[in-house]
């Protein structure tokens, strides 16, 4: 006769699961940060030393518009960023930070 799991084992069992679903979703998410910024980097190359205030700001439309998934050309990041909808001040924030971008190199 078959005896039923051990509430011990399935304790383990599930506390593996948990452990590897943290392990994943660090690494997924280090992976989506890292792509993120790179493209912001496309147009603004300075992002690191950005006020943070602007750095948030830049990378929560980032994620809004899924920038990700835009293939990273500084064209496809602008128009990926102004795709948001937003309020008529923060469009002139991300105008004002598109503006104090660096011209893009040929």
């Amino acid at each position: 006769m078959n005896k039923p799991p051990s509430l011990l084992s399935l304790f383990l069992v599930l506390a593996a699961l948990a452990l590897f679903g943290f392990i994943g979703a660090r690494y997924m998410l280090s992976s989506h940060t890292e792509n993120t910024n790179q493209q912001l980097g496309i147009v603004w190359p300075g992002l690191a030393t950005m006020p943070e205030a602007d750095r948030a700001f830049l990378v929560e439309l980032a994620h809004t518009c899924n920038l990700t998934t835009r293939q990273p050309v500084r064209a496809e990041v602008v128009d990926c960023l102004r795709s948001v909808q937003m309020t008529p001040q923060a469009s002139a924030r991300l105008d004002r930070l598109i503006g104090q971008a660096p011209a893009q190199q040929r």
